[in-house]
């Protein structure tokens, strides 16, 4: 090995080294944000032992990507300092317990009126879905009403994309399933999905795979139609 290889080698190392601290800062800024609401850079400065250049440089990055905002201005003795705060973005950053605390939910649910009872409950919540959802999708063609499901569904996280065949169906790719851990418990939730994306198609829509059963991808096939059609 010579020695422009390791010098490049230890150059690489420290870079690594140094992306890793500088992603830590950033999470502690986050966390003591959390913790006191807003803060200015010298309040960051000083409770992370860190020069106020080097936090406002975090802070710019972090406002950049949408974690960190300007709550406004704290008027004191000099200058007026920004006050720094958390963005909605910025929750993804924290712990969250929201598919145990459904699957606990629904378990109760069931124990105290029956299972049927979580059958009404996602009836409901899909007749809810058809209502918002419908006025995006009526009256398109069949290619613009799955291109307007596919994008509802990224939307909420599911990172869709569809296909057509060369018969004129469609083949609908779902890469992601934002309630995987409840749906394993409860697969009701997939077949609520499938019935929403009928009654907002106005057509059969089958399923051919599934994540909450261990399959890498959610894909269900949309038949042709031509013409314009109703949910």
């Amino acid at each position: 090995m010579d020695y422009h290889t390791v010098e490049s080698e230890y150059l690489t190392e420290a870079m690594k080294i140094e992306r890793k601290e500088q992603g830590a800062t950033r999470q502690n800024i986050l966390q003591f944000l959390r913790r006191r609401g807003q803060m200015t850079a010298i309040e960051l400065s000083q409770a992370l032992d860190i020069g106020a250049v080097g936090i406002r440089q975090h802070l710019a990055l972090l406002e950049r990507d949408g974690l960190v905002e300007v709550a406004g201005l704290r008027r004191s003795v000099g200058r007026p300092s920004h006050l720094y705060t958390l963005t909605p973005e910025a929750e993804q950053y924290f712990p969250k317990s929201y598919d145990q605390l459904t699957v606990e939910v629904l378990a109760v649910v069931a124990e105290q009126y029956g299972k049927e009872a979580i059958n009404q409950v996602l009836a409901a919540r899909r007749q809810k879905l058809v209502h918002a959802y419908a006025p995006r999708i009526v009256g398109k063609q069949r290619e613009e009403q799955v291109a307007e499901l596919a994008t509802i569904l990224a939307e909420h996280g599911h990172m869709c994309e569809y296909e057509q065949c060369e018969d004129g169906s469609f083949i609908l790719t779902g890469h992601n399933c934002p309630i995987d851990c409840v749906a394993r418990h409860y697969p009701q939730f997939c077949l609520q999905d499938t019935e929403l994306y009928q009654e907002l198609l106005g057509v059969p829509v089958k399923r051919h795979s599934n994540i909450a059963s261990g399959d890498l991808c959610c894909t269900f096939s949309i038949p042709a139609e031509n013409g314009r059609t109703e949910p």
